[in-house]
């Protein structure tokens, strides 16, 4: 709680004005800016996280969701071998973006829902807009492995990585092994922010904040190999 110098009123923490004698209780943050905020969650995610929980609009979260849903879209086409289904390269890039961008932006409020519900639940404090915003700056990390690690990846392996004839793995077994432990390490930073954000934005303990993302994360997975088996049966069919 904040203590209003002015009149000794308790405020929220993230109170910009007095709910007594309406003083200023901490500088307001009108917008966010995508750099420079994206480089605080990396550098001090406490303080960042702090700063998206107060900012009155979430500027280019759903450009970072669409990240997120690009990078599924990839995964998805290496773990179905989506790659047989195209030329080349070419094709599957320009598919895996369009698909990607609108499951990305789909995925803003379906994942986003059940996040906020969950953290409601365990006594969260933060709106959905925050949770909004919460979300996805925790995705930045998926921002460095989409420019940087996936282009490795499609010159190091070309179609092979979608096809798995022959396993990118046998093709060139340690430059797949680096490259898939660089997107775990990215995984888990991802996990480790999102933690850390529901911590700050909806002030709850670590441990409540650890089950609100991992059931979160537990539900999207087990709702994305429902999705993969369905589609795997129609073309079966």
């Amino acid at each position: 709680m904040i203590k209003c110098t002015v009149c000794l009123a308790e405020n929220d923490d993230f109170s910009t004005t007095c709910i007594q004698c309406k003083a200023f209780l901490q500088d307001r943050v009108p917008y966010l800016n995508l750099f420079e905020t994206s480089w605080q969650v990396i550098e001090s995610p406490s303080k960042a996280f702090r700063k998206i929980a107060l900012a009155e609009h979430k500027n280019y979260v759903l450009f970072l969701f669409s990240i997120l849903g690009v990078s599924l879209a990839f995964t998805a086409f290496w773990y179905l071998r989506l790659g047989t289904r195209f030329q080349s390269l070419l094709d599957l890039i320009p598919a895996a973006v369009g698909i990607g961008v609108v499951f990305g932006l789909v995925s803003a409020v379906v994942v986003t829902g059940v996040y906020h519900l969950l953290a409601k639940t365990m006594g969260g404090m933060t709106g959905f807009r925050g949770s909004l915003g919460l979300l996805g700056y925790s995705m930045t990390p998926v921002v460095f492995s989409l420019v940087l690690i996936l282009p490795i990846e499609l010159m190091t392996f070309g179609m092979y990585l979608f096809t798995g004839n022959p396993h990118p793995y046998i093709m060139k077994p340690v430059s797949y092994v680096l490259l898939s432990g660089f997107d775990a390490l990215i995984a888990v930073w991802t996990l480790g922010l999102a933690v850390v954000g529901t911590k700050v934005g909806h002030r709850l303990s670590i441990l409540k904040s650890m089950v609100v993302v991992f059931v979160t994360l537990g539900l999207f997975i087990g709702g994305m190999f429902f999705a993969a088996y369905q589609l795997h049966l129609i073309d079966r069919v």
